[in-house]
């Protein structure tokens, strides 16, 4: 009796053991096929995009529904001071908007103080950035497209498996906590890298996005540890008008100054740091061939009461005013 309980005993504590690997086996198979939370996903995605130090040279190209095209050129820095972004944004091209300038800096509650330099008036003009979705440029970008994202500005939903264009990616909706200029947005990021590969903005009620920004994988560049996009694609579905977003000479986490992001850049237009320099670019000391730049007289918003005003309004009717004078001379 003995022999035989001791063997009972044996075996009901092999088949406890037996039973506990198998539980740890499949346990451990399906931490490792349960996808990831949104918001995980979504933070690795916000970090590898938007957590960098950069130079760059934009070209932004901008197309109506007839195809026609208008051109911006835009020495473009950005760095993390204290935790907050501050970037630079300085037209190169066309030569008669050449020098002008957008500083804006994040502030701890997330608002952003932002200043506008014409180099026409020799001055600098405060700006509100409340509407983020107001156009950067003139284009379909916006300047909430170009801010510093974090994964607690949204209200997430459930992470999907799907694919986009052959690749394995995660699909995250979700809605802004403050209301915007769109109710609700989804982000398509890579499982590979998390390269965010599209975003979709929503408006209420509506089942189609009505704009849409895309980063093909085939434009990726890898630069720091950072998988970032060298072309986007941003296209209006209202307005059927798109821009083309060209990204070259870029330098991720180079040394940058924390100086040059102050209103006295601005107004003294002080040189900024260079992007990876491109042997076919010309010299940037040439004369410039049409001399417009700090030479237009024009009167901007005669009779706009303070000094704080839209980016959007300031920036459209300077520009249009500066081609009318120049078409005029």
């Amino acid at each position: 009796m003995i022999a035989i309980g001791g063997s009972s005993r044996r075996i009901g504590s092999g088949l406890a053991i037996s039973f506990a690997i198998a539980f740890a086996a499949v346990a451990g198979a399906w931490a490792q096929s349960a996808p990831p939370s949104s918001e995980s996903v979504l933070s690795a995605a916000f970090e590898n995009r938007y957590a960098i130090n950069a130079i760059s040279r934009v070209e932004l190209v901008m197309r109506n529904g007839s195809g026609e095209e208008v051109r911006r050129k835009i020495h473009y820095i950005t760095k993390i001071i204290n935790q907050r972004l501050h970037s630079i944004a300085r037209l190169t091209a066309p030569e008669y908007l050449r020098g002008m300038t957008i500083l804006t800096i994040e502030q701890r509650d997330r608002s952003h103080d932002a200043f506008a330099f014409l180099p026409a008036l020799g001055k600098t003009r405060r700006v509100t950035t409340a509407q983020k979705g107001d156009a950067f440029f003139g284009s379909d970008l916006t300047y909430e497209d170009l801010e510093r994202k974090r994964t607690d500005e949204f209200e997430l939903g459930e992470l999907a498996v799907a694919e986009h264009e052959g690749e394995a990616i995660y699909r995250i909706g979700g809605t802004p906590v403050r209301k915007g200029i769109y109710s609700r947005v989804e982000f398509d990021v890579a499982q590979s890298d998390h390269a965010i590969l599209v975003t979709r903005y929503y408006k209420r009620g509506a089942p189609q996005p009505y704009r849409v920004l895309e980063a093909p994988r085939s434009a990726m560049v890898e630069q720091e540890g950072h998988v970032l996009p060298s072309r986007l694609l941003v296209s209006n579905l209202r307005s059927g008008t798109s821009t083309e977003v060209l990204i070259s000479d870029l330098r991720v986490n180079a040394s940058i100054p924390d100086r040059i992001f102050t209103v006295a850049t601005l107004e003294q237009e002080r040189k900024l740091p260079e992007p990876e320099p491109d042997p076919t670019r010309p010299d940037p000391t040439r004369a410039r061939a049409l001399g417009l730049t700090g030479k237009l007289r024009i009167q901007i918003f005669p009779g706009c009461k303070g000094s704080r005003f839209s980016i959007l309004r300031w920036i459209s009717a300077t520009i249009f005013r500066i081609a009318a004078a120049r078409d005029g001379m």
